[in-house]
C-alpha cells in the first residue's frame, strides 16, 4: 500500500511538472503575433528556421529576419507595434505585463526598426531595445533606430511620443523628450546632443521599414 501510495504520489508530481511546463510555453508563446509582411524572411525559434508568415504566433526569443527588400510588423498584445526594416534581425527577449512591472525587451543585431508603444507603457514599465552600441528605451513613444545611415554608427529617431532615453555601454546617457530629434551613438563614443534631421535624413530612415 505504502509503494502504491508513493507510486501515485510520484505520477501527480510529475503530471503537474508536465502541466507547468506546458502552461509556461503556452504563455511564453503569446507575445503577440505577425500582422504584415512585405516580401520574405524568416523565423527563427529554437535554432530552427520556418518562413515569415501573416498570423504567426511570437515566442519568447524568436528571431525575426527579413530580407533585403522585405518588411516585417509585428502586433504585440498590449497594442505595442514594431516594424521590422530590410535586411535585419530582430530578437524578443522578454514581454511581460504584469501589475508590479510591465517588460518588453528586444534585441537588434542587424538593420533598422520602429516601434510605436502600447498600453505597456501606462504603468511602471521597461520598454528597451538593445544593440551592439547602446540600450534605447522608450516612456511612451513613436521612434526609430538601426543602421546605415552613419557609417561605422547607430542613430535613433524620435517621431513622437513623452521620450525616449539612449545609454551607450559605459552609462553615457541622453534624453530626448522633443519631436523629430535624434541622436547619434559611434563606438566608445557618448551618443551626440540630440539635434533635429534634416527632410533627406529623416526620409531615408523612413526608407528603411516602408515596403
Amino acid at each position: 500500500m505504502k509503494f502504491k501510495y508513493l507510486l501515485s504520489v510520484s505520477l501527480a508530481v510529475m503530471l503537474f511538472g508536465l502541466f507547468s511546463l506546458s502552461a509556461n510555453a503556452k504563455a511564453s508563446c503569446r507575445l503577440g503575433e505577425i500582422i504584415f509582411l512585405s516580401g520574405s524572411g524568416f523565423l527563427e525559434r529554437n535554432a530552427e528556421q520556418s518562413e515569415l508568415a501573416t498570423g504567426k504566433s511570437l515566442c519568447t526569443n524568436d528571431k525575426i529576419i527579413t530580407g533585403p527588400d522585405s518588411v516585417a510588423e509585428l502586433e504585440l498584445r498590449d497594442g505595442s507595434k514594431i516594424t521590422i526594416g530590410k535586411d535585419s534581425e530582430l530578437v524578443i527577449k522578454k514581454y511581460q505585463i504584469s501589475r508590479q512591472l510591465n517588460v518588453a525587451l528586444f534585441e537588434l543585431t542587424k538593420g533598422t526598426f520602429r516601434a510605436v508603444t502600447g498600453r505597456i507603457t501606462n504603468r511602471p514599465h521597461r520598454f528597451e531595445v538593445k544593440t551592439a552600441e547602446a540600450v534605447i528605451g522608450a516612456l511612451g513613444t513613436d521612434f526609430w533606430g538601426g543602421y546605415g545611415l552613419t557609417e561605422n554608427g547607430l542613430d535613433v529617431l524620435m517621431f513622437d511620443g513623452k521620450g525616449i532615453y539612449v545609454k551607450n555601454n559605459k552609462d553615457e546617457t541622453v534624453e530626448i523628450n522633443k519631436p523629430n530629434l535624434g541622436t547619434t551613438i559611434l563606438q566608445n563614443k557618448p551618443p551626440s546632443f540630440p539635434e533635429k534631421w534634416d527632410e533627406a535624413k529623416v526620409a531615408k530612415a523612413l526608407a528603411t521599414i516602408t515596403p
